[in-house]
């Protein structure tokens, strides 16, 4: 009988330990797949607070309600929620729609990965042998050590090789010799799910990544399957896009969604529209709307000859620029990067500290080239860094870089995007 009970009870254990393996495994995809862009498990804070030990610092009932809604808590005026929405510059967290097994994984998970809280220490009463006076050592904040100490690398799950390029790199020579024997770096990317207009749903799952860098400048060549070319913005249509971020600061990294306040970020973004116009030239209306029929402008009915009237279906865009612009294209007069007519690169260098902040930067040296291809995009981006410019990145053996795409046949545009958080950037000797 004893044997029959002692049988019995291993097999309860063993089967309430697969069960709980089994939680953990499905927290896992759950935490991965919706919490990881926002939240760390012991690795510090990112765009939300860092989730370690917070099964035992939050009732499990109220973790449930500020996971399902966090909004909702804030609105209750619970002052946890508040206190949390305040000190996270105010970005609301997406509401989840996970059931209640669900939340349990998640839960389980995050509690398997958090280490247990240490008991609080006592200080030792004073004692013969431990009443010596000793020096007390200073360190010396502004130090080069401390300055490296400070550094908060957020996720070194993955790091990019940058190797030396032996040549000047040239982003149209996208197949240039040197780029094959580049080790390429393979990055999942996660639907940004942060803030709205979230991504639901990712048509792209990974990037194939190889980098090289000359004293003032890096290359990426990042390839990424693409089931379409989108190329034209209309009513209905998104085009495809890439970014590369960088932190202008590695005391103190910044948020990897567009920075934040006080944290400054160099962006780097290439759009197929574009190089589109760098191609082919602007596409202008009558591109678009070979039939279209409009009355004359204002003033251009006249222009060369004023015995011929030319009409608004004859005139492009870049004579208009050419005769007419400050009255009739003020955005173009002005040299509005949104609206320049003959583009020499696909590409905009800006700045931002948080959202609705980007702003384009008055020296623009980034360089960029991209072809579509049997379902692919190959892309390569020429970044301008260590050029005494504030407004760029700088460093010297490793930095931070962030990555955004947008796949226009899946109608990505803002913030309804892929993306990859901080990763490491090694550059090689």
């Amino acid at each position: 009988m004893k044997r029959i009970l002692l049988i019995s009870f291993c097999i309860s254990t063993m089967c309430l330990q697969n069960s709980f393996a089994q939680q953990i495994a499905a927290g896992e995809k759950i935490y991965k797949a919706n919490c990881s862009a926002c939240h760390s498990i012991g690795k510090g804070k990112i765009v939300g607070p860092d989730l370690i030990n917070v099964t035992t610092r939050r009732p499990t009932q109220w973790l449930n309600k500020f996971i399902r809604s966090s909004q909702a808590l804030v609105k209750s005026g619970d002052p946890v929620a508040v206190k949390l929405f305040n000190e996270h510059n105010k970005i609301p967290m997406p509401d989840q729609t996970l059931t209640d097994v669900q939340l349990k994984d998640i839960l389980a998970y995050i509690k398997s990965k958090s280490a247990p809280i240490a008991p609080a220490k006592t200080t030792p009463k004073p004692t013969e042998a431990n009443t010596s006076t000793k020096p007390s050592v200073k360190t010396n904040t502004n130090s080069p050590t401390a300055a490296k100490e400070k550094i908060d690398w957020v996720d070194a799950e993955f790091a990019l090789k940058s190797y030396p390029a032996k040549q000047k790199i040239n982003a149209k020579e996208l197949n240039a010799d040197f780029w094959s024997t580049i080790e390429a770096l393979k990055l999942p990317v996660s639907p940004q799910q942060a803030t709205y207009p979230t991504l639901k749903n990712p048509s792209v799952e990974q990037l194939t990544i190889k980098s090289v860098y000359l004293p003032k400048e890096v290359a990426f060549r990042i390839e990424w399957n693409d089931s379409s070319k989108n190329n034209e913005v209309d009513v209905v249509k998104f085009c495809d896009q890439f970014a590369v971020q960088f932190p202008i600061s590695l005391n103190d990294i910044p948020s990897y969604m567009m920075g934040n306040k006080g944290g400054m970020v160099h962006i780097v973004h290439w759009k197929a529209i574009w190089q589109e116009d760098c191609e082919k030239g602007f596409q202008d209306v009558q591109v678009k709307y070979p039939n279209m029929w409009v009355d004359v402008y204002p003033g251009l009915e006249s222009y060369l000859d004023r015995s011929k009237r030319i009409y608004a279906q004859d005139i492009g865009a870049e004579l208009i620029v050419e005769t007419h612009a400050t009255g009739n294209m003020p955005g173009t007069y002005s040299n509005n990067p949104m609206s320049v007519i003959k583009r020499k690169e696909p590409v905009e260098e800006a700045v931002a500290e948080g959202f609705g902040t980007l702003a384009t930067q008055e020296t623009q040296q980034a360089k960029a080239w991209a072809e579509w291809k049997e379902g692919k995009w190959t892309l390569c981006i020429v970044v301008p860094v260590n050029t005494g410019n504030h407004y760029k990145a700088s460093f010297t053996d490793r930095t931070k870089v962030a990555f955004a795409l947008w796949d226009g046949g899946f109608q990505n545009i803002g913030g309804r995007k892929h993306f990859v958080p901080w990763i490491d950037l090694l550059l090689q000797k």
